[in-house]
């Protein structure tokens, strides 16, 4: 139905409130065949854009305390939470295991480790793994302190492209750390079975403070990990952008991306 009175009504708001509509979502994905380097899909103006890998950063992390020995296996070691600590959820507000850390994504749990670790281990960890810019010049901040460690919108930083060299490297086993490690790693981030026995392993992360050139601030989120099945397996990273996101749909999102790609059925 031609409504020519709505069309002006929209065209003048746009002219009132041109800032309402100056973002729109925008989504970056890139898809690997880890044997062969393929591009398999990609789409976005961002895939090489370096950005705060905010809870996703837990990936590394993970693989930095487990070959450390700090993590032990899925249930160990168990941390208790404390007056002071991060709680900005519920979850968080309780003992936690390596499992439970990354279910519910636990900020303090990541900075209890992080100090364990210590700045010049983690540096060499982040060198070795040649993780985004490698900048964690800003320091670790303690469990419940206001300021943002480094992975949290802060020095460290690191584009689509990076994170997916980043799990391509350690699936294939060519990061400095031992097997146990990535067997563990990947124990706490399995997700789900998907169809034709194909396995989903990833992290999500948001930030709500993502600053554009021209100073609007916007969210962020990412889904970063990959999907195998026998000795095939596909490293991927999702990155959107918009002035709100919705949480909930960034892994339903990568999953439909995955069947558009053909990358499983």
């Amino acid at each position: 139905m031609n409504c020519p009175l709505f069309s002006k009504l929209i065209a003048c708001l746009l002219l009132i409130f041109p800032s309402l509509y100056a973002f729109s979502s925008e989504e970056n994905f890139l898809l690997i065949n880890g044997e062969t380097d393929e591009i398999v899909l990609e789409l976005g103006p961002h895939i090489n854009k370096r950005i705060s890998p905010c809870s996703s950063f837990k990936i590394a992390l993970a693989l930095m305390g487990y070959d450390a020995g700090i993590l032990q296996d899925e249930k160990n070691p168990v941390w208790d939470f404390q007056d002071g600590y991060d709680d900005w959820l519920e979850s968080w507000r309780a003992p936690l295991t390596p499992e439970s850390w990354m279910k519910f994504s636990s900020v303090w749990y990541s900075k209890v480790l992080a100090l364990q670790l210590g700045m010049g281990k983690m540096q060499n960890y982040l060198t070795s793994f040649g993780y985004g810019n490698q900048n964690i010049s800003v320091g670790l901040a303690e469990p419940g302190e206001t300021t943002h460690a480094a992975w949290i919108n802060s020095s460290l930083i690191i584009s689509p492209k990076e994170q997916v060299d980043f799990i391509q490297n350690m699936i294939q086993g060519n990061l400095s750390v031992s097997n146990h490690a990535i067997k563990m790693t990947k124990a706490i981030l399995f997700k789900e079975e998907l169809a034709e026995g194909w396995k989903l392993f990833g992290k999500t992360g948001w930030s709500g403070s993502d600053i554009t050139k021209d100073g609007k601030t916007l969210e962020h989120g990412w889904f970063v990990g990959w999907i195998e099945k026998d000795h095939d397996f596909y490293p991927f990273a999702y990155l959107i952008r918009d002035k709100k996101i919705n949480l909930d749909q960034r892994i339903p999102r990568v999953k439909q991306l995955l069947m558009e790609s053909k990358a499983i059925p």
